[in-house]
């Protein structure tokens, strides 16, 4: 009942990828194991896969494992090993021919770039170290000025934040991986360079063909997704607050602003919200974070993110242990001081009526906080009965009872669920069986005060009770 709030999702790659690592990682705080699809081959994934359901089952801690899809390739071609120095004020030209690039022309593989593009627009190269300024386009080049300088090298990430890229955020690679995903039972899918909720609609079509149980997490990393921000917290399962590509999409300045937004809409709809890139970046060499990293993880909890990300930290870096021993280190100090103050967040969706569903997890929330309830319970069937009572932030453990495993490994990413019974209430004689749960189980004491959210209906967003 003392655990961490907040949750960790790590990244997976050669330097966490052995069970012993796994087996590290679930014991120092990770909740949620990440994918990155833009590395790798399937045989790869499956054995990691397999590892960490073997580790979490024999250690009796369930984790939720999220495929991050690797979306389109906007990026550059092939350049001379040692990279091609640029300088300000020079003229450089862009093509989609297929070419070795020179210090006069550089290839991409987006074939599409010169379509999308106008003149006076702006391109990055490299997280935005590289600036051009566009001053002509043809069918298949892109004439520039090198506004700032610095090295090209193969395959480095393209950025026009000055214009909408027309391509297609689900590739014909990422059907293929969301297929392998999908039989490969994962819980979260994550979709890169989300322009609106069409993006995630047609991501859903995809998983429900395939007879998928997968929830969809949206990648908030591009301008255009500011600006579609509500309809794509509305459509998606959950949102991912993407930092590295939204800083060159934005002026850096503004992520923070726009990070604290998404984290509060995000909460307001009952949706998890992950902060992620470049938490605790020193630790990738250094076995201590820098002070300004421990306030940025502290910030995000402060916010009230669901779950806080971990990328070249766990999957390349020295000190993966280390790295998620800090991130719950921080979570635990901050969630100490929260409860402290005695928070309720209202996260009211609508300014007149709302649903009853959610009135009632409001008031199941809000009553537990008052009668100083011992616990709260949420029998659930989706997972929506729980997210709805754990976006009000209170500090009292809720047990949730589902009868799918699937929802339980999903629930993994939410803000505060630490404990969910995989059983089948019967409906007829629900508190009955939940009471002789409860104490079977030794979770509560003869006078302990416990609030029941029950929903008696398969659809949870249309009848849900409450019983004290």
């Amino acid at each position: 009942m003392n655990e961490k709030k907040t949750k960790i999702v790590c990244t997976i790659g050669p330097a966490s990828e052995t069970p012993e690592m796994i087996r590290q990682l679930i014991s120092a705080g990770m909740n949620v194991a990440r994918l990155n699809f833009s590395h790798g081959n399937y045989a790869e994934y499956s054995r990691i896969i397999k590892t960490i359901r073997s580790v979490s089952a024999k250690m009796k801690q369930t984790v939720a494992i999220m495929q991050d899809l690797q979306g389109p390739k906007i990026r550059i071609g092939e350049m001379p090993k040692e990279g091609v120095w640029i300088k300000e004020g020079q003229k450089l030209t862009l093509t989609t021919k297929e070419i070795m690039g020179n210090e006069k022309e550089i290839p991409v593989q987006y074939k599409n770039l010169p379509k999308d593009i106008d003149t006076k627009d702006r391109i990055l190269i490299n997280d935005g170290m590289i600036e051009l300024k566009v001053k002509k386009v043809k069918k298949e080049d892109i004439e520039c000025e090198v506004t700032t300088g610095g090295l090209v090298k193969s395959h480095k990430g393209i950025n026009v934040p000055t214009a909408s890229i027309s391509a297609n955020p689900i590739t014909e690679k990422d059907k293929q991986d969301l297929i392998f995903g999908i039989k490969n039972d994962i819980d979260y899918v994550a979709l890169s360079f989300v322009k609106n909720a069409k993006n995630i609609r047609e991501l859903r079509e995809l998983i429900r063909l395939r007879h998928g149980k997968v929830k969809i997490i949206a990648k908030i990393e591009r301008h255009e997704a500011i600006d579609n921000m509500e309809e794509i917290i509305h459509e998606a399962d959950g949102v991912m607050v993407a930092r590295g590509d939204l800083g060159v999409e934005i002026p850096a300045e503004n992520v923070p602003v726009i990070q604290k937004n998404i984290i509060r809409m995000a909460t307001i709809h009952g949706k998890p919200v992950i902060t992620a890139t470049e938490m605790l970046q020193s630790m990738i060499e250094n076995p201590r974070a820098t002070r300004a990293e421990i306030s940025d993880v502290a910030n995000a909890v402060f916010d009230h993110t669901d779950a806080i990300m971990l990328s070249n930290e766990t999957a390349v870096g020295k000190y993966p242990i280390q790295a998620v021993q800090t991130m719950t280190k921080v979570s635990l100090a901050i969630e100490k001081e929260m409860n402290r103050r005695h928070l309720f967040l209202q996260n009211k969706l609508f300014e007149k009526d709302i649903p009853l569903s959610f009135a009632t997890c409001t008031a199941a929330a809000d009553w537990a906080k008052n009668i100083g309830a011992k616990l709260m319970v949420a029998s659930t069937s989706s997972g929506f009965t729980a997210q709805q009572i754990a976006k009000h932030r209170i500090h009292i453990p809720l047990i949730v009872i589902t009868e799918d495993p699937k929802v339980r490994n999903q629930l993994q990413m939410v803000w505060g669920i630490n404990k969910v019974i995989v059983k089948k209430i019967n409906p007829k004689n629900h508190l009955k069986e939940i009471r002789k749960l409860l104490v079977d189980k030794r979770m509560v004491h003869k006078d302990d005060k416990v609030i029941v959210v029950a929903n008696l209906d398969k659809n949870e967003k249309h009848i849900s009770t409450i019983v004290i």
